[in-house]
């Protein structure tokens, strides 16, 4: 997998223009977790326009650390290996219309050669308005997922200040009960989220959190899921970046609260720190 992205990254980067790619280091350190302890996270990506399209591919290398509660010895750790895809189209100013593809190779988890498919449309009300709608079919070995999104777009400006919010749901419907042993309890989850984010002269300052619970979702528009069976409640962010002429450096601060459905653990934290640059060509 990583030498198909690589390979193909490096032959799309000599060969076409209106390019960006980025890469992104994630540090995760986790609070109360049955087995798990710190990891860390490489994202690289690339994203080429053309004509009246955009291609975006997101391979993502994670490895995590796990140990035995009682006795601290070292235990098989996580190794998770995930290749994205996002193509999105314009039908014209106003409409867009996008499809995305996710698969997951896991070294543990049941969720091992899991498939993401995704299809979206995008409607441009006016300059400062936007309405996303979104749906996802995850497709596992015991149990498949849809999950349905809907995000209103609003940007608008303060005196030098460019910002644009977002405010949507998340609705997951799980058909199936199995995660390897474990039995899932609930099929349905329901969550909303807002963000905002402010642009000062290439500064940059983002917000962002999601109330409410779920599973197996879905997020980055679709090219991001959480595989593992680990019921999210909470998620707090904070981004902070700076904005150059052909390059972005941004930094993120993550928190998020959860319940480790198989371990039968509530309260796990995790937060997740990142430092991430793109570059335009």
């Amino acid at each position: 997998m990583k030498k198909i992205f690589f390979t193909t990254l490096f032959l799309a980067s000599y060969l076409l223009a209106n390019n960006e790619i980025s890469t992104n280091y994630t540090y995760k350190d986790y609070e109360n977790s049955k087995t798990k302890t710190k990891g860390k996270t490489f994202d690289y990506r690339f994203l080429h326009n053309f004509e009246n399209s955009q291609i975006v591919i997101n391979y993502e290398d994670s490895l995590t650390k796990r140990e035995n509660e009682l006795t601290k010895l070292k235990m098989t750790s996580l190794e998770v290996e995930k290749l994205s895809m996002k193509y999105l189209y314009y039908i014209n100013d106003d409409l867009s219309f996008k499809t995305s593809f996710i698969n997951i190779e896991d070294n543990l988890a049941p969720t091992d050669n899991g498939k993401v498919y995704g299809f979206g449309m995008i409607k441009s009300i006016d300059n400062s308005n936007q309405i996303k709608i979104d749906t996802y079919l995850s497709d596992y070995d015991d149990f498949n997922v849809n999950q349905y999104d809907l995000t209103v777009v609003k940007k608008f400006k303060l005196d030098n200040i460019n910002l644009e919010a977002q405010l949507g749901s998340k609705y997951i419907n799980i058909n199936g009960q199995n995660y390897g042993n474990y039995v899932l309890k609930d099929n349905y989850f329901l969550s909303y989220f807002f963000n905002i984010n402010a642009n000062y002269n290439g500064f940059i300052l983002g917000l962002g959190f999601i109330d409410g619970d779920r599973l197996f979702a879905i997020q980055d528009e679709g090219l991001k899921v959480e595989h593992h069976a680990l019921e999210q409640n909470k998620t707090y962010l904070i981004s902070l970046g700076k904005r150059f002429k052909n390059m972005d450096l941004i930094s993120r601060y993550i928190y998020s609260n959860a319940n480790e459905l198989p371990e039968n653990r509530d309260n796990v934290n995790s937060r997740f720190m990142s430092l991430g640059i793109k570059y335009k060509f």
